[in-house]
């Protein structure tokens, strides 16, 4: 009689638990949020500072590429790309939507979309302002897309 009230007692229990699982809580895994749309915009580049670019009044940051230079320069720097760039007519694509940084960073940085930005006539931005000496490459991010900087530069 023992062993049968036991095993009633054993089914009771684990028929409750199922149901607490199935019904009665909710255990299961939200839905996902949906992903925004990684697509691809145009603007004319905005250089607050070398470390503040905007696009469509969006805070951007270059993929692959960092001001690795001397913090005494920032200024100096920052007065050449306005300079050479401000206004410049860019697309910007994030990353995730074919960007040498695809697989290797995030599309966003703190309050920054991460993107590669091209001219009208297909130059990479990112390229000419290491070409320029003003940005690094960051192998890390890019691979070889972008060449970087020796060390102390």
């Amino acid at each position: 009689m023992a062993t049968v009230l036991g095993l009633i007692a054993l089914a009771f229990t684990g028929g409750f638990l199922i149901l607490i699982i199935n019904k009665g809580t909710n255990l299961r895994s939200p839905a996902p949020k949906p992903i925004p749309a990684l697509t691809p915009f145009d603007g004319k580049l905005v250089v607050k500072s070398i470390d503040d670019l905007r696009i469509a009044n969006r805070k951007i940051v270059l993929c692959g590429v960092a001001f690795t230079k001397s913090q005494s320069m920032r200024s100096l720097v920052t007065e050449a790309m306005r300079r050479d760039y401000q206004g410049l007519a860019l697309t910007c694509k994030p990353v995730g939507a074919g960007t040498p940084c695809d697989g290797n960073i995030g599309p966003k940085f703190r309050d920054a979309v991460v993107v590669q930005c091209l001219t009208s006539e297909g130059r990479d931005l990112a390229a000419d302002l290491v070409e320029a000496g003003i940005l690094c490459g960051q192998p890390a991010q890019a691979g070889s897309t972008y060449k970087a900087c020796a060390q102390g530069s």
